[in-house]
């Protein structure tokens, strides 16, 4: 009974940290491939310019408070955005949750590896991926 607490107290830390995870790594692959600087300007809409306030960065949770849009000018957010800060966050929980505080190295290690196996994945993907304009 202790191991299944820990492991879901585990799991629950992991989760926000792995979708965070998953959101600095959308910002890396939007803005890597076209020059900017990953420390300036700060989040914004890249249509409008609105400097997103603490609110709308919650991953996952204010893509769905904003039902999917940008508050300032309506412009739709692509759907894949929340689905990989999502996946980010189970790859790094659902390993914890299933065998964590009896494998905890183990467990992070999994984790981890799925993690980045995504996130190469979809930057492979996206360097495929023909240039706009």
């Amino acid at each position: 009974m202790l191991d299944i607490l820990c492991n879901l107290l585990g799991a629950a830390f992991l989760l926000p940290l792995g979708m965070a995870l998953g959101s600095f790594f959308e910002v890396v692959l939007d803005r890597v491939p076209r020059g900017e600087s990953l420390l300036w300007p700060p989040s914004h809409c890249r249509t409008c310019n609105h400097r997103l306030t603490v609110d709308e960065l919650v991953p996952v949770i204010s893509y769905l408070a904003q039902h999917g849009r940008c508050r300032a000018c309506d412009t739709p957010i692509g759907r894949g955005v929340p689905i990989r800060e999502a996946l980010s966050g189970l790859a790094l929980a659902l390993p914890w949750a299933l065998v964590g505080c009896a494998h905890p190295l183990g467990s992070l290690v999994a984790g981890l590896v799925v993690l980045l196996a995504i996130w190469i994945a979809q930057g492979v993907r996206q360097a495929r991926r023909p240039a706009a304009g």
